[in-house]
């Protein structure tokens, strides 16, 4: 597999999803400074999910805290480990997920094995651009069933006003394998993505804390 082309090729896929008129997707749902849509996908049999949020951290911060496994992993309560398992380059890389249970037990752990490719823009927007892919050395294995994601990322742009905030959109497709009902990964999903932006949130509240002030 040629992973710069494919991670291009996601890349771009996933730009026209973050650019997407939303006024005729589902609202799934709305808490504080948080909106999660659903619309059929056009990549799979399933639902592509879109969460909007305000997280009060500039762009630059905010952006590597979602993908670099030194941040990820401390502060994601929905995986058990999230590794780099092979850098293509600095902008392409191969990640190994393991994730808990989703939904009060209702849906046992899954791995994912995907492609990430890092993509920047004109106007300060930063993008994670991701897609499952097969490795070699992480063959499915009988302890976790194995899930896939299609074309899916994270987005940071400077928050319209007030650039020292940042306006976060996530798109998230995804095929959690195994027997299940579609009811239940609709009822599982938003909750998700609700979920995850608000353990970044806390996770960036942690880390602020824990920085020494500086001498006045």
């Amino acid at each position: 597999m040629d992973y710069k082309k494919t991670g291009e090729e996601v890349s771009k896929k996933v730009l026209s999803y973050f650019q997407a008129d939303t006024s005729e997707w589902k609202a799934e749902k709305c808490t504080k400074n948080i909106s999660v849509w659903s619309t059929p996908s056009e990549d799979f049999e399933g639902m592509l999910y879109r969460a909007e949020a305000l997280v009060e951290t500039p762009p630059a911060k905010l952006f590597p805290f979602l993908y670099l496994p030194e941040h990820r992993s401390k502060w994601d309560k929905a995986v058990q480990s999230y590794k780099r398992v092979e850098t293509i380059d600095e902008d392409n890389f191969i990640i190994h997920v393991i994730t808990h249970s989703y939904g009060f037990g209702l849906v046992s752990p899954r791995d994912f094995i995907s492609l990430v490719h890092i993509k920047k823009y004109d106007g300060d927007l930063l993008t994670t651009n991701s897609v499952s892919i097969n490795h070699p050395d992480y063959p499915a294995c009988p302890k976790y069933t194995r899930g896939s994601n299609y074309p899916s990322g994270y987005a940071c742009s400077p928050y319209p006003g007030n650039p020292n905030h940042t306006k976060f959109v996530a798109i998230l497709q995804v095929d959690l394998g195994g027997l299940l009902m579609p009811s239940l990964i609709n009822t599982v999903m938003p909750t998700t993505l609700i979920n995850f932006i608000t353990d970044c949130r806390a996770g960036l509240r942690a880390r602020r804390a824990s920085v020494p002030a500086k001498p006045t």
